[in-house]
């Protein structure tokens, strides 16, 4: 089952998934956030903790089987 959480791309301002089962890192750089994943790296708006948070909603509904 893959992890996926919503995320704001910096550039276009579109929500994106992001699978986070790709994700290689996730670095701080000024104003925005560097996610580097198997294919790629690209911005996005949130921070290093929405994104800690997000994933660990993401984890904690997955293992309940809440999808709310």
């Amino acid at each position: 089952m893959a992890h996926l959480i919503k995320l704001t791309d910096y550039q276009t301002k579109e929500t994106v998934l992001y699978n986070l089962d790709t994700v290689v890192s996730i670095e701080l750089v000024k104003d925005s956030t560097v996610i580097t994943t198997r294919w790629g790296r690209n911005q996005v708006k949130e921070s290093l903790d929405y994104i800690l948070k997000a994933s660990h909603n993401n984890i904690t509904q997955a293992t309940t089987g809440d999808e709310n």
